[in-house]
C-alpha cells in the first residue's frame, strides 16, 4: 500500500473511536440481574405527580369555562393538552362564561404553565408545559376565530 494513502480518514478513525468508547461505556453500565424489577416510578415516587396532578385541575377547570363561554377551539386546545398529560377531560358543566372570564382566565392558565414549566424536575414535563403555555398565549393572540 502506498505511503500517502490511508484506509480510513482522520475523522472517521475519531468517530469511530469515539462511538467505541461510548459503546463500553454503555456495556459496562448494563446489569445482567434478570431477576429485578423495572425501575420505572410509580405515581407516588414521581417527583413531578403533584405538578401533574395541579396542572390537570387548572386544565380542567379551563376546559368547563371554555365549554361554558362557547369557545371551541380554547376546549379542543385544553382537552389536548389534559390527554397529553394522561387525563381525561371533565364532562361539561352547565352554566356560562363571558368572553372577559374567559380571556382573564386564559392569561392566568397561561402564566401558570409557565410557572409550572420552571418548576418541573423533569426537562421533558417541563419542554411540554412550556409548549402549552405558548398554545394558549397563540390562542389568545389569534384574532381570527371566535377568541375572548
Amino acid at each position: 500500500m502506498p505511503a500517502g494513502r490511508r484506509l480510513l480518514s482522520r475523522r472517521t478513525t475519531l468517530a469511530l473511536g469515539v462511538v467505541g468508547a461510548a459503546g463500553a461505556l454503555v456495556v459496562a453500565g448494563c446489569d445482567d440481574d434478570t431477576d429485578a424489577p423495572a425501575s420505572t416510578p410509580t405515581r407516588a415516587e414521581d417527583p413531578d405527580g403533584d405538578l401533574v396532578d395541579s396542572v390537570l385541575e387548572e386544565l380542567s377547570g379551563a376546559y368547563r369555562m371554555t365549554v361554558a363561554g362557547g369557545f371551541p377551539a380554547l376546549t379542543a386546545m385544553h382537552a389536548a393538552h389534559i390527554v397529553a398529560l394522561e387525563g381525561t377531560p371533565p364532562p361539561p358543566a352547565p352554566g356560562h362564561a363571558t368572553a372577559a372570564a374567559v380571556r382573564r382566565n386564559e392569561q392566568r392558565i397561561q402564566a401558570f404553565l409557565v410557572e409550572s414549566a420552571v418548576g418541573a424536575d423533569s426537562g421533558a414535563l417541563a419542554r411540554l408545559l412550556a409548549s402549552m403555555s405558548a398554545a394558549v398565549a397563540q390562542q389568545l393572540a389569534d384574532r381570527s376565530g371566535k377568541q375572548p
